[in-house]
């Protein structure tokens, strides 16, 4: 299912029907759900398009059509709280990017780091997770030692980086990579694919959060990969709603108060 929204009512009428027949694929539930709550949101008319991608442990779809994870938990407690109206979307990273940035659609991509592009662009919530520190992914049989520099092994021109488009490492590692990376191979794959190309033989190494590699590393045989941390790695980041423009400042300020009541609220940043 591409879309949920808790207590939307089912659409009969032959307008909206025509509607998302021509809307297609993974936008007709949402569609469907965003017109038959209209009259009830937090937006001018329509609901807050919540994109997640399957990335466990911060978002997971369950087979009841919700969504749960370190980020997807407590963006639907704010939301509910809040009383703003909500529709969960399955998103490609790179389309998330698009509709967060583009500020046509009041949509909001689900934990993503902070920076001043993307602030120049869109609107950022308080944060909904803090992470580990960053490390990195690599095949099992790897030369790469654990408690190294990263910045080091950025610059080595004899392990092979892969990057994916559009992610931000923070503002630390980003520089590093801007300036230094001397085989650098950067796509627009999703993580389990990303995996794949390492144990492909395509990419020595990786950036990835320990709370992601876990279960990366959990879907291959033991063995296969490993977890390689570093001594010259600030603390994680915190994670982000990431908004479009569309989502009225109003609205933003109403979820923030929300995040701030959770039990486990990380600190604002």
């Amino acid at each position: 299912m591409a879309g949920l929204v808790a207590g939307a009512a089912p659409v009969h009428n032959g307008p909206m029907r025509a509607l998302i027949a021509l809307s297609g694929g993974l936008g007709a539930w949402a569609l469907m759900t965003t017109l038959a709550l209209g009259q009830v949101v937090g937006t001018p008319g329509q609901p807050v398009r919540l994109l997640f991608q399957e990335r466990v442990p911060y978002t997971e779809s369950l087979p009841d059509g919700s969504v749960r994870g370190l980020v997807a938990t407590p963006a639907e407690q704010a939301l509910k709280r809040a009383g703003i109206a909500f529709v969960w979307e399955r998103t490609p990273s790179q389309r998330q990017l698009l509709l967060a940035q583009g500020g046509q659609v009041p949509a909001c991509g689900l934990g993503w780091f902070r920076n001043p592009e993307r602030e120049a662009l869109g609107r950022f919530s308080r944060p909904l997770y803090h992470d580990q520190p960053m490390a990195a992914l690599v095949p099992g049989d790897s030369a790469i030692p654990d408690g190294g520099r990263m910045q080091e092994l950025i610059a080595n021109p004899r392990f092979r980086l892969l990057t994916k488009e559009g992610f931000s490492y923070g503002a630390q590692i980003d520089a590093w990579l801007g300036a230094q990376a001397a085989n650098r191979l950067s796509t627009g794959a999703e993580p389990p694919q990303l995996v794949l190309m390492l144990l492909g033989g395509r990419a020595d190494w990786m950036p990835v959060a320990p709370e992601e590699a876990q279960a990366l590393i959990g879907a291959h045989p033991p063995g296969a990969l490993r977890l390689v941390r570093f001594v010259d790695v600030g603390p994680g980041l915190p994670r982000h709603l990431y908004c479009s423009r569309a989502v009225p400042g109003t609205v933003m300020e109403a979820i923030d108060r929300e995040l701030a009541r959770l039990p486990s609220a990380p600190p604002a940043r």
